[in-house]
């Protein structure tokens, strides 16, 4: 074996096995090298995806913010020849969520929000179209339009500052005279103050309709007693 070493046949296979083994460590100690570069590039690559999905859809939640918040303080204009007939000065909001986004992108509780919202304001326009929009109380359309559009922008503000904070991206900047969230919510405020109260009067109405308590359970006045329409009563 010693004399085989010190041929020049087994110096060449003596260098080649060096070789061999220098390209197999040199493997060993890279390859889990590289994994972890191409994991990071991948992951890289991700997180700006995401952020860039994260940035569009922040801008259309803000675009729909502005509309929640010109709806629901859109104050009727009435007709003066006729009462029965109004005009409002604003459309309903609309919400644009990027085509063909890949939500996947997003983490899961956000993504669920995101793509519930156009369905939440497709049902509250529904509902608005449903209410009978006939003087003099026109349904409580105008109120119930101001606090359903201004829940809806509430929500896409909890939206916005969710995905802000999540992926880096920048607020929107408004005027420090143009706060949306505090005039939503003082329209949601004064909303549910205005059910209650109407509430406590319809039940103050039905106490008062009687203040005899009956003796019997589905006691009344005995059909023999009541005179039949059109005839004098007793």
């Amino acid at each position: 074996m010693s004399a085989f070493l010190n041929s020049t046949q087994g110096t060449i296979f003596l260098g080649a096995a060096i070789a061999l083994i220098g390209v197999l460590v040199g493997w060993i100690i890279s390859a889990p090298l590289k994994r972890n570069a191409s994991r990071a590039q991948t992951k890289a690559k991700h997180d700006a995806a995401a952020r860039d999905l994260a940035m569009r859809t922040v801008l259309a939640l803000d675009d729909f913010v502005g509309g929640c918040y010109a709806a629901a303080h859109d104050e009727p204009e009435f007709n003066p020849a006729d009462p029965g007939d109004f005009i409002l000065h604003t459309d309903d909001p609309t919400l644009v969520l990027p085509r063909d986004a890949n939500w996947a992108l997003l983490k899961p509780d956000m993504i669920d929000e995101v793509i519930w919202l156009p369905n939440r304001l497709r049902n509250a326009v529904e509902a608005l179209e449903s209410l009978d929009i006939s003087s003099p109380d026109f349904g409580d359309y105008f109120e119930h339009r101001a606090e359903e559009f201004s829940r809806l922008g509430l929500r896409a503000l909890d939206l916005m500052e969710a995905l802000s904070a999540a992926y880096s991206v920048p607020r929107p900047e408004r005027p420090a005279f143009y706060r949306p969230r505090d005039g939503m919510q003082a329209k949601v405020t004064e909303m549910t103050a205005l059910w209650s109260r109407r509430h406590k009067v319809q039940r103050a109405i039905a106490n008062e309709t009687s203040n005899v308590t009956p003796l019997f359970v589905g006691s009344g006045v005995p059909k023999s007693m009541v005179a039949p329409e059109g005839e004098p009563k007793a």
